[in-house]
């Protein structure tokens, strides 16, 4: 049987009807000269779906949640209940689509069936397609998602054969379906050794907490990190998404990067902690305290392949009560230095996840009653937004012999937190996806139109000029 892991069903259990655990990315296609169609996508979907195995199986409930989950192989399996199709509204610009993608972002899957769907959207502005994918969390963490993406896409327009090798028969089968008896009695035989690990897990977590924030308080550069302001979007979220875009080039990121001597990702939280602050002020919200994000890490092994969970999340400030973005950014650089010290401090007291050790009954019961009481949204200890980078390839891809043209990632919104801001590099580019709660955040385009705003301050603050001029795909219209 292959029953999830601990923080895969995590995820399951903290989902809510505001609490959406899907992740999706959106990307945009140019037709090649024998365009594009629906039935080309769903061909090619059927095709490849065997190198994926992991979306041909289902959940298979432990009976009352007494145990974690497990897959079971969906022998009703058929692509087309996953691949549908939907058109955007004229003139099918970024605005247009993103309020289409997060309108399907705000539903959530069909536990009764293998755990994604895949949307083909035609009438983008120039004769574009978009292919939207969503996928629960609890099937894949975002690197596994953007490995997943070499089973669908193709280096050559007229590529035959995936990236990925064929899974082994065994690798592809998840296992038949067990009987509710034979559930219970694993069940029961987990229960008895549940409460020792239950105590052997709140002890290490004491002890990693008193750790954390002893560490936090000892350094001055992350001891912010303790307690975050409150903002606009730091409020209970409800179940509407909305998304917005934008795009920067690679090479002004690699130049700021050289200049000052900071990582990528610097830079990239610098500008996401520039354009947070610029929609702050426009709102006259700016608190005296910086924000904090958690920005998930990836644990992954080098060379593993498997598409299950494998991360953690470091804390870090995004400096926005500094004026100067120079300093904002070596701000964010002595943050994340500590953050990333304080991890590997902590490291050494690794304890198992809570999906581990505590049933879903009592997870799901705990979680429902956060929720109703919006427990996570009042509580003092929070996060302002999320920040996720995910890079990608530095080659053109294509689809059905159709060129990527654009690819913006969205992922999980937290209660209490109506922001997540996912990154995405490919070939020149960096693409932003801004993922919102509506409710909490009704302008999400402020937020992707200062990304921009934000780097050209930090360009000409560096004295590296203005920046590389980025075109949208909804400028130019598709070769006929």
């Amino acid at each position: 049987m292959k029953r999830l892991g601990g923080t895969d069903a995590l995820f399951l259990s903290l989902e809510t009807p505001s609490w959406h655990q899907h992740i999706a990315g959106l990307t945009v296609l140019e037709p090649g000269p024998n365009g594009l169609t629906f039935e080309d996508v769903v061909q090619k979907i059927t095709d490849r779906i065997g190198y994926c195995p992991k979306f041909t199986w289902k959940l298979k409930e432990s009976p009352l949640g007494f145990d974690r989950p497990m897959w079971v192989d969906d022998f009703d399996f058929d692509v087309r209940r996953h691949v549908r199709r939907i058109a955007v509204p004229s003139p099918g610009g970024p605005r247009e689509l993103g309020e289409l993608a997060g309108n399907l972002a705000s539903t959530q899957l069909d536990r009764n069936r293998p755990l994604w769907e895949i949307w083909y959207i035609e009438g983008l502005a120039g004769g574009r397609v978009g292919v939207m994918m969503k996928y629960h969390h609890c099937l894949l963490d975002g690197v596994a998602g953007a490995s997943l993406a070499t089973v669908v896409l193709d280096l050559e327009p007229g590529a035959c054969d995936p990236l990925l090798p064929m899974p082994s028969d065994e690798e592809r089968a998840a296992g038949p379906e067990p009987s509710n008896a034979q559930l219970l009695t694993e069940a029961v035989r987990t229960g008895i050794r549940r409460p020792f690990r239950m105590a052997r897990y709140m002890t290490g977590l004491a002890i990693k907490s008193v750790a954390l924030v002893d560490n936090a308080r000892k350094d001055e550069e992350n001891r912010a990190i303790l307690r975050a302001p409150v903002t606009p979007f730091n409020g209970p979220i409800g179940p509407r998404r909305e998304l917005a875009f934008s795009s920067i080039a690679m090479a002004d990121v690699v130049a700021l990067k050289k200049a000052h001597g900071v990582k990528v990702n610097d830079v990239v939280l610098a500008i996401c902690g520039g354009t947070l602050r610029r929609y702050l002020e426009k709102h006259d919200e700016l608190p005296e305290a910086p924000l904090v994000t958690a920005v998930p890490v990836s644990t992954r092994a080098e060379g593993d392949t498997t598409f299950d969970n494998q991360i953690s999340n470091m804390f870090v400030s995004l400096a926005t009560d500094v004026v100067d973005p120079v300093e904002r950014l070596q701000a964010i650089n002595r943050s994340t230095t500590s953050a990333k010290e304080m991890t590997k401090a902590l490291s050494a007291r690794q304890i198992q996840s809570l999906g581990e050790v505590a049933s879903p009954l009592i997870l799901g019961t705990a979680i429902r009653a956060v929720y109703r009481t919006q427990l996570m949204a009042k509580s003092p200890v929070r996060i302002n937004t999320l920040v996720s980078n995910v890079p990608g390839p530095q080659v053109p891809l294509y689809m059905c012999g159709a060129k990527v043209v654009g690819i913006y990632p969205s992922s999980v919104i937290l209660e209490g937190m109506g922001v997540n801001i996912t990154v995405f590099s490919y070939l020149d580019r960096i693409d932003f996806g801004i993922h919102v709660d509506p409710d909490l955040v009704p302008d999400p385009w402020v937020i992707a139109d200062g990304v921009t705003e934000a780097l050209t301050e930090l360009m000409v603050a560096s004295k590296l000029g203005s920046p590389t001029e980025v075109h949208s795909w909804s400028e130019e219209t598709v070769p006929a």
